[in-house]
């Protein structure tokens, strides 16, 4: 994993003391809080609103996290909860690739996450947690920041992968759980490929998004597509399946968005089923080699990654001047 740190986060452990970081990674996590809630115009414009939404939209162990967090880095409440919900409220401003490929092994699961960033922050910044059980073992990965409790990638060994890709229907926002929060608790709870898909699609949730979804056989892999009111799903073609930030499958009226993430969806897609076709044997080192393909890869990618579910690989590379 180059460049990002590791941090342990222990499951069996009250949800208040769960979170551990290093004085470096508390520099960094209120960083991204003060960028964060700059740009959604400061936490005073979700008054109300946030603290209805922590107390009916997030489990009850997410919301003590987050109040665990503020303690230790001496914000508030309010900002440390929009540094794990900030997804749903700015969905529009990141972006990303990713795709899956069968090997005799189980599906490998690449992505790119693009998103726009003062000075590279959410490149450098980036950092894998280790979710574990009781037992000590890890139950899941994830790559994400500090400061941020949600998942928008990771990946449970032995059992399956998730990325998330942005997209934009026209359907308004929800009252309903966060994504990104819905994510972790699948990595956490669900014991099987086919549970996790199942629970993607059909849980409420506040936002649009595509899901991609890995397992451990050959031919498990699903792109789930969402508002948050429809879902639909979408497999593999010939042990090949991509991603970027266009429907396939749902009807949404788009003609009003203009944004470079769907300019370049279908030429970013094209391309890494162009260049993933033409690879006789994926590998890691191959699935890289497509996510940095100048046709692929965005001028705002923060992250590269390859994961494996059978496994439970997690390899990262952060380019610079994402």
């Amino acid at each position: 994993m180059e460049g990002a740190d590791i941090l342990r986060v222990d499951l069996s452990a009250p949800p208040a003391e769960r979170w551990h970081l290093s004085p470096r990674q508390q520099e960094q996590a209120r960083a991204l809080l003060t960028l964060y809630t700059r740009e959604l115009g400061g936490v005073d414009a979700f008054a109300g609103f946030l603290d209805d939404y922590l107390a009916l939209c997030v489990p009850a162990a997410y919301r003590e996290e987050m109040q665990a967090m503020a303690t230790h880095l001496d914000v508030s409440v309010g900002e440390a909860a929009l540094g794990s919900l900030y997804y749903d409220a700015v969905k529009a401003v990141f972006g990303c690739t990713a795709f899956a490929v069968d090997t005799p092994d189980g599906p490998l699961h690449a992505r790119n996450l693009d998103w726009w960033t003062e000075a590279n922050l959410l490149s450098t910044t980036s950092m894998v947690t280790e979710f574990v059980g009781t037992d000590g073992v890890v139950r899941f990965r994830s790559l994400g920041w500090p400061g941020f409790v949600g998942v928008l990638s990771g990946v449970a060994p032995g059992r399956f992968a998730i990325t998330l890709n942005a997209v934009l229907s026209d359907e308004p926002a929800q009252f309903a759980p966060s994504i990104a929060l819905l994510i972790r608790e699948v990595l956490e709870t669900a014991p099987t490929y086919a549970a996790a898909v199942d629970r993607l699609a059909a849980e409420p949730i506040a936002s649009d998004c595509l899901l991609l979804v890995t397992g451990c056989e050959p031919g498990e892999m699903v792109v789930v597509e969402r508002t948050p009111t429809k879902s639909a799903r979408r497999g593999p073609s010939d042990g090949v399946l991509a991603v970027t930030n266009g429907y396939r499958l749902i009807d949404a009226d788009t003609t009003d968005v203009r944004s470079e993430l769907l300019a370049t969806s279908c030429g970013r897609y094209d391309r890494a089923v162009e260049l993933v076709g033409k690879t006789p044997s994926a590998t890691a080192e191959s699935c890289f080699a497509v996510l940095t393909d100048p046709s692929v890869r965005m001028s705002i990618t923060v992250q590269q990654m390859v994961m494996q579910a059978r496994t439970g690989r997690l390899d990262v590379r952060l380019p610079e001047g994402g």
